[in-house]
């Protein structure tokens, strides 16, 4: 496989240059796909019912047609708020990582201020930052948020990480930014990137990239950013978890063509037929006589 990942504005997909520029399913999209989220269901009725609190003037103020669009859609302004802070606290992250001076809104500050301390606190050492991973044989792909090494603190809990000579952990790390946290479906997003067999790194200084075997780690966690702090957690991630992310895999892989098992209308082998025909009746005649006349 020769992968390519391929932006268009917000989103992104990725594509297998030796398969004719076929896509490759995407870590997050085969979660998405293939596991229930039955906070949803929740998430969308709290959102819609808020949506429509905020904005009773607006919407009394609408024609009924109108207001329909807008109460259903009102539930993704929030959404997309998220997402998009979301996607410049990862960038500026980035470019945080790779030594770069950034110039942050002030929305955000508070999250970079955050991000800034979880850096320092554990000396984060970044050895592979936004970087493309794939799995050949199981034939997925995705972008990780970071490996670096961290400095963990001597604690019972912590001695059974592997340590390097100098006291830091191989880490593989995913970056959270919403408001409720970490959820254990974070599991079977780090299992694929952990075991997937290659990662296309990039020079930091040409910036050519390079197909090289997946490190290694000996920790998986994902950091909670928020406007007041961070929390480090640890997520497992081992291989029962990259088992359950292949059976999700498949899930979602039959919600994709499942339309596609179901034919066409079977045509019975004997069709009766009809032929209508246009008659023209004397107006002068009587109910009965235009019954009998027409049939």
């Amino acid at each position: 496989m020769k992968i390519q990942r391929v932006n268009r504005g917000r989103n992104h997909w990725y594509i297998d240059q030796d398969a004719n520029g076929d896509r490759v399913p995407g870590v997050t999209t085969i979660t998405g796909n293939g596991l229930p989220k039955p906070a949803l269901i929740n998430w969308a009725g709290e959102a819609t019912a808020e949506y429509a609190v905020d904005n009773w003037d607006t919407l009394a103020a609408m024609g009924p047609a109108a207001r329909l669009k807008a109460i259903k859609s009102g539930r993704y302004a929030s959404r997309d708020e998220a997402a998009n802070r979301g996607t410049q606290i990862h960038k500026l992250g980035e470019r945080l990582l790779l030594g770069e001076q950034v110039t942050v809104p002030p929305l955000l500050e508070g999250y970079v201020r955050s991000y800034v301390q979880f850096l320092d606190d554990f000396d984060v050492d970044p050895v592979h930052v936004e970087a493309v991973v794939y799995s050949e044989t199981h034939r997925h792909v995705g972008t990780l948020d970071l490996i670096a090494d961290l400095r963990f603190p001597d604690m019972p809990e912590y001695d059974d990480l592997e340590r390097s000579a100098d006291g830091y952990v191989r880490s593989l790390i995913d970056v959270k930014t919403s408001r409720t946290g970490i959820f254990g479906d974070v599991a079977v997003q780090l299992a694929p990137y952990r075991y997937s067999e290659f990662l296309i790194a990039k020079d930091p200084e040409s910036g050519d990239e390079q197909v090289i075997d997946m490190p290694e780690v000996a920790f998986t966690g994902a950091v909670h950013v928020t406007p007041h702090g961070y929390e480090l957690r640890p997520v497992l991630a081992g291989p029962d978890q990259y088992r359950d992310f292949l059976y999700i895999k498949e899930i979602a892989r039959f919600v994709d063509t499942s339309r596609d098992l179901v034919g066409e209308p079977v045509i019975p082998p004997t069709t009766a037929r009809f032929e209508l025909t246009r008659i023209d009746l004397d107006p002068a005649l009587e109910v009965g006589e235009l019954t009998e006349a027409a049939f």
